[in-house]
């Protein structure tokens, strides 16, 4: 009878220890955006109006030096792994990778078996997991998110697709497929990518059996991913905004940066690149077109933080919200892609229901892009943009929000995208690089430095590596090693202060030849320790994608060309008999 009254008591122990540890638990929140440069939240200095994610930023600490990849899927593998995007199997995009490599280690573009991600580790201490969105990391039994943590999921599994409706944007994407729990699944007939993210999201927690377990909620927005598009009482405020165009936007939002003191006063910006369009030498319908698809833009994150406001309020009204920890954050920086820039790309969007009515801006069918020159004025305080290694296609906003988070706080502490995961491992009591037999968590904890501003992410010695589609770099204490590829970049290696010289306008490399030869030796040990190999001669991540886009394209019309041929060949055979 003692026995059986000591295992009595032990069980309401424990079971009393693990409600304990339920209530304790925070809950966690992240909202991923896409394609969002540093200053495109109000609360960093932008012209969209996000209140729901600048009230996080007031009642949580803005990160300004928080660093990315160049491009999607290698962010969001290291964001949900802590671990290299070349160790988790996402080194490039698929998209982007040339044919022959999609076999070497690390280069596959789907989440391999060597990690876990942080649903699966948050399933170890008995949280709900929840992915809605944009996931570009697999889609099969393998690689979908129930295989990957997951209770629930509801996403996108290609790398960008239209917000209203069932379709691709790309020749070589010209559909797109929705998963819902790991099987194909229809869009609702009055979709919109933000609002049914949050929806699916909000019916997630309804339907929860445990619903007094903590959660993850992971949701990853298309916005402002093209094709840019958003309802039109979004877009209608933002119509005058850009008209001044993009030299006037980069120099507006390089002087916000200073007045927040994102960069020194003294800080310099680089020039726009030389092969850009100049905004004055425009006509008036382009610069209409291109101010136009600006204003949806800002629409779109308009759009996109209204939803997260229905999000935050259902958390309230449910007592959800106090016990919350919210992350917002980028994958890369603008997307500077030409989608609109030659005619076979616009006989394609006209060909599959795309339209650029400036009348129905934003509404189903349209088909936005801002363009390279837009992305950099974007980017700005930096240089470059989305494909690119330049502090402007790397450089995102982070904000941590929520219980135990200190307010009101900005910091410009350098810190990398794999940081998020043994930050979010530290805040529910479990070993950031406790990850036995999987591959390292490479990133390290926030943590520290969220409690204590004082203390550095990174100490002086310590550094990071990057290495997209052959665009790298190597951050050690306030230096950078850089090296961009074509066709923007010239594929050689400069060093930069970025304390002093955020824009990365002064190469200091042949000033001090021993440091640089020190982060160069850095960054090739980095590289060969997680496996990355180098693109062919002449590769560029644009070209392969145009390449592989204009492939599906004479693919898909093959019929038409051959008829075509046989037709001019009839032809000259009658030409040359009548001759």
């Amino acid at each position: 009878m003692k026995v059986q009254n000591i295992i009595i008591c032990l069980f309401v122990f424990l079971s009393v220890q693990a409600s304990s540890q339920t209530e304790t638990q925070p809950n966690i929140v992240l909202l991923l955006v896409d394609d969002s440069g540093l200053m495109d939240f109000g609360s960093f200095g932008g012209e969209a109006h996000t209140s729901h994610i600048d009230q996080l930023a007031q009642q949580g600490m803005m990160f300004t030096n928080f660093h990315t990849s160049p491009v999607c899927s290698p962010s969001r593998a290291m964001l949900v792994t802590g671990t290299d995007s070349h160790l988790a199997g996402v080194a490039n995009l698929p998209e982007m990778l040339p044919n022959g490599y999609e076999n070497e280690p690390g280069y596959g573009g789907v989440l391999n078996n060597r990690v876990q991600t942080i649903a699966t580790r948050l399933k170890e201490v008995g949280y709900n997991t929840y992915v809605t969105g944009k996931w570009h990391l697999g889609h099969n039994e393998n690689t979908l998110p129930p295989a990957r943590g997951f209770d629930r999921s509801f996403i996108l599994g290609a790398s960008g697709a239209d917000n209203y409706e069932a379709k691709g944007y790309l020749p070589m994407k010209a559909t797109a497929q929705w998963y819902t729990d790991g099987k194909k699944t229809e869009l609702p007939d009055d979709f919109y990518s933000s609002k049914d993210y949050i929806n699916q999201t909000i019916g997630f927690h309804e339907s929860e059996q445990n619903s007094d377990a903590p959660f993850f909620s992971f949701i990853s927005f298309q916005a402002i991913h093209a094709p840019i598009q958003a309802p039109k009482k979004f877009v209608e405020p933002y119509l005058d905004v850009y008209k001044e165009g993009w030299s006037a936007l980069r120099q507006k939002r390089f002087e916000k940066a200073k007045e927040m003191g994102i960069i020194p006063v003294t800080a310099a910006m680089n020039n726009m690149f030389p092969q850009f369009k100049k905004w004055e030498q425009l006509t008036q319908e382009e610069k209409d077109v291109y101010s136009t698809d600006m204003a949806v833009t800002a629409g779109m994150l308009e759009a996109m933080d209204f939803h997260i406001g229905r999000y935050i309020s259902y958390l309230k009204e449910k007592g959800l919200y106090e016990n919350t920890v919210f992350v917002v954050t980028s994958d890369n920086g603008p997307d500077g892609g030409n989608f609109k820039g030659n005619v076979v790309m616009q006989k394609w969007q006209k060909k599959h229901g795309y339209h650029s009515d400036k009348n129905r801006a934003g509404e189903k069918g349209y088909f936005g892009a801002i363009g390279p020159e837009f992305a950099f004025a974007l980017a700005s305080p930096f240089s470059f943009f989305k494909y690119y290694t330049g502090e402007g296609g790397v450089r995102t906003p982070l904000i941590i929000s929520g219980k135990n988070i200190p307010s009101g706080q900005q910091t410009n502490a350098f810190c990398f995208i794999t940081d998020i995961v043994p930050t979010l491992l530290e805040l529910v009591g479990m070993e950031p690089k406790s990850n036995k037999l999987y591959a390292p968590i490479t990133g390290k904890s926030l943590w520290p430095h969220i409690q204590d501003s004082s203390m550095p992410v990174y100490n002086e010695n310590e550094g990071v590596g990057l290495e997209v589609a052959n665009s790298s770099a190597y951050y050690q204490g306030d230096l950078k090693i850089v090296k961009n590829n074509i066709p923007l970049g010239d594929n050689k290696w400069y060093m930069y202060n970025l304390k002093t010289d955020p824009g990365e306008t002064k190469d200091i490399a042949k000033l001090f030849p021993e440091k640089f030869n020190e982060l160069m030796r850095a960054y090739n040990e980095y590289a060969k320790s997680v496996g990355v190999i180098e693109m062919e001669e002449g590769y560029s991540a644009e070209g392969e994608v145009g390449k592989k886009s204009l492939i599906k394209i004479l693919q898909n019309n093959a019929v038409y060309i051959f008829g075509f041929i046989l037709f001019m060949i009839g032809l000259f055979w009658y030409w040359r008999k009548r001759r």
